[in-house]
C-alpha cells in the first residue's frame, strides 16, 4: 500500500486544476509548452542525459512572451504542491499512514540513557524561558492576498476528503477550480516595498488565521464543544 496515496492524488488534483487555468487563460499552446517542459525535467532528474539536452534546447528557445507565464506556472504548481504536502502532513490520512517519531519520548529515553538524576531533569526544565517571538522575515514579499487564497484551498481539500453528498462534493470541486483560477490571476510578488504598518498587519494576520484558531480549539477540546459553534 502506498502511503503517500492520499498526497499524490492531491497533488494530481490540484496539478490538473492548474492545468485548465492555463487553459483556459492562456491556450493549449502554453499548457503544452508547459507539460512538455515537466515531463523532461522529470527524465532528466531520472538521469536521461538525451531528455537533458532537449530540455535545454526547449528552455533557451523561450521567446519572451512565453518565459513569464511558464514560469508563472511552475512557480504556482510548487505553492500548490507545497501546500498539498503541508495539508497531508497534518491530515488523517497523513497521521495514520506516517509513522512519525515522539519527540517527547525520545528525549525522556536520553535522558534515561544518560543516567541524569530526576532532580536536575525538573530544575533545568523550571529554569527554561520559552517566549513567543513574531518577526517581519525580510524575503517575505508573497501577498497577503494570495497567502489567503492558499489557505482557502488547503481548508477546501481538508473538506473534499469528508464525507458529502454528490451534490456537495460538486460544489466543493466547483468552489476548488474558483479559488486556483483566483490565485493565478492574483500577483505573487509586492510591487512597493511594505512599510512597517503593512508589516504589522502581516502580523496581525498571522494571530488571528492560526494563533487564535488554536486556542479555539484548545478551549472547545477542554470543554466537548464544537469549534464551529463557538467561533460563531
Amino acid at each position: 500500500m502506498d502511503q503517500y496515496a492520499a498526497l499524490r492524488a492531491n497533488v494530481g488534483l490540484l496539478g490538473t486544476e492548474l492545468g485548465e487555468t492555463l487553459r483556459q487563460h492562456l491556450g493549449d499552446a502554453v499548457l503544452e509548452r508547459v507539460e512538455q517542459i515537466r515531463q523532461l525535467s522529470k527524465e532528466a532528474r531520472q538521469g536521461d542525459s538525451k531528455q537533458a539536452e532537449q530540455l535545454r534546447q526547449v528552455l533557451t528557445a523561450l521567446s519572451d512572451d512565453e518565459l513569464l507565464p511558464v514560469a508563472r506556472a511552475f512557480a504556482q504548481f510548487l505553492n500548490l504542491a507545497n501546500l498539498a504536502e503541508q495539508h497531508f502532513s497534518v491530515s488523517q490520512a497523513g497521521r495514520h499512514s506516517i509513522e512519525k517519531p515522539e519527540p517527547l519520548t525520545e528525549l525522556f529515553q536520553r535522558l534515561k540513557d544518560a543516567a541524569l538524576q530526576k532532580g536536575d531533569i525538573n530544575q533545568a526544565v523550571r529554569d527554561l524561558s520559552i517566549e513567543l517571538v513574531l518577526t517581519a522575515h525580510p524575503t517575505e514579499v508573497a501577498r497577503r492576498t494570495l497567502i489567503h487564497k492558499l489557505s482557502e484551498i488547503a481548508a477546501c481539500l481538508a473538506q473534499l476528503e469528508q464525507q458529502h453528498t454528490p451534490w456537495q462534493q460538486q460544489q466543493l470541486q466547483l468552489r476548488l477550480t474558483e479559488l486556483i483560477s483566483q490565485a493565478w490571476h492574483t500577483d505573487e510578488i509586492r510591487e512597493q516595498r511594505p512599510t512597517p504598518v503593512d508589516e504589522a498587519k502581516s502580523g496581525f494576520a498571522v494571530i488571528e488565521s492560526s494563533l487564535w484558531q488554536v486556542e479555539l480549539l484548545k478551549a472547545c477540546a477542554a470543554c466537548s464543544s464544537d469549534p464551529d459553534q463557538c467561533a460563531k
